[in-house]
């Protein structure tokens, strides 16, 4: 029977309870810096990112009341105002403070619709008037001032901030994207309001995309930035005994088996940890075996994990290129990738070299350092300064990269 304790396998969801795992140092962090600071959350997907948000939601520090919005599908100044109006509805402080928002309510809110969510919390569907849509700057900017009359202390959390940025350009050009930014700079920046703190996220290099917009950097840098990493080793040994215990009741496992599994993949990140010990458990069973070995790994490795039933776990990594590049800069971007796996490791110079080569001097020695620093902050590749080179971060992907896409043309 299996020990009901310890994390079990969270593919792709978000980690809550016993299958968050070993993140408290990173959340006293985030806290502490909290305490002064805005924060600026950056992680690439499948890092553990929206569950660290969560778990600042779901056990906030003493004294704060947490709002978690996510801004993926947001793509008008007007819906990322009225998102902060739901969550403000649906806490229940809030609720008792109704009639401080009642006027303000009736000015900007035509319909409101309150129903009981899967949670038990209240679900708040608000339908916005007119006038907010043309005058949001100023409706916004008096709809979060009445939060500077609350001694508690408030903290924001937006997940995906960079894609609510990319959908406003895209929907209403890139002006109105500026203008947003620079508007929720000068909500951060107001005195009044101290008792509120902002944690954003995102999965993509945001630097790139204010660059893109032509908005700058002045635009964040009043946010602390915090990088979500891989695990240390040993809460990656650690881990991977938690899963072992929990999903297959195996009391022991061997040094040589905890080093196989992280060496195979590279550095110990949770959710690429639970693909290859999912896919090794099964094939453990599958050939009726006790125990985890070198070869029962390599087979669930390289048939499985690599496999094409597999390629969804890693196919957005591909695919986020063409999202998130213009398709020259993108073809670019996948053939020094693709540049960079054939040879493990290649010096900046080289690169540069062929990055040189392909785009025909269309694009210049800035654009290379962007699209380097892109990779690097979306964790494809990592920079040795020693040999001032670069390397594919993590070596699952480098084999993935290598099976499906070592195609590009020379």
């Amino acid at each position: 029977m299996k020990d009901l304790k310890g994390p079990s396998f969270i593919i792709g969801n978000i980690a809550k309870g016993e299958d968050f795992w070993n993140r408290e140092d990173e959340i006293t962090t985030i806290w502490k810096i909290l305490e002064k600071d805005n924060v600026l959350l950056k992680a690439p997907r499948r890092f553990g990112k929206s569950s660290i948000m969560n778990k600042l939601f779901e056990c906030p520090n003493p004294g704060f009341i947490v709002f978690f919005q996510d801004t993926e599908k947001l793509s008008e100044p007007e819906e990322f105002i009225t998102s902060i109006i739901s969550q403000m509805l649906e806490k229940s402080f809030f609720q008792k403070h109704f009639r401080t928002f009642s006027k303000m309510m009736n000015d900007l809110v035509s319909r409101i619709e309150v129903s009981a969510g899967y949670d038990g919390m209240p679900d708040v569907r608000i339908k916005i008037k007119e006038s907010l849509k043309t005058n949001w700057k100023e409706e916004g900017r008096n709809l979060i001032g009445h939060l500077k009359g609350y001694h508690e202390r408030i903290l924001f959390i937006l997940d995906e901030l960079p894609e609510l940025i990319k959908n406003i350009e895209r929907k209403r050009g890139k002006d109105t994207a500026i203008e947003f930014l620079q508007w929720f700079r000068s909500i951060r920046q107001m005195p009044e309001l101290s008792n509120i703190r902002w944690l954003v996220g995102g999965s993509i290099g945001i630097e790139h995309l204010l660059q893109k917009i032509e908005a700058g950097t002045k635009t964040i840098n009043d946010f602390s930035t915090y990088r979500v990493e891989p695990l240390l080793k040993e809460d990656g040994y650690n881990f991977i005994k938690a899963l072992m215990k929990k999903e297959a009741n195996i009391e022991k496992v061997s040094n040589s088996i905890l080093d196989k599994l992280i060496n195979t993949i590279g550095p110990p990140v949770p959710y690429f940890i639970q693909i290859i010990l999912k896919e090794s458990l099964y094939e453990m069973n599958r050939q009726g075996k006790k125990s985890l070995s070198n070869e029962i790994i390599d087979k669930a490795y390289n048939e499985n994990v690599l496999g094409p039933t597999s390629r969804s776990y890693f196919e957005h990594y591909y695919e986020r290129l063409k999202e998130y590049y213009d398709p020259d800069i993108e073809a670019i971007a996948k053939r020094l990738l693709t540049e960079i796996a054939r040879k493990y490791e290649v010096k900046k110079t080289e690169l540069f070299k062929l990055f040189s080569q392909i785009s025909k001097g269309k694009y210049k020695t800035d654009d290379f350092s962007y699209l380097m620093s892109d990779l690097e902050n979306d964790f494809y590749i990592s920079y040795k300064n020693e040999s001032d080179s670069y390397y594919f971060t993590l070596k699952i992907l480098r084999d993935w990269w290598l099976r499906y896409y070592d195609l590009v043309e020379e």
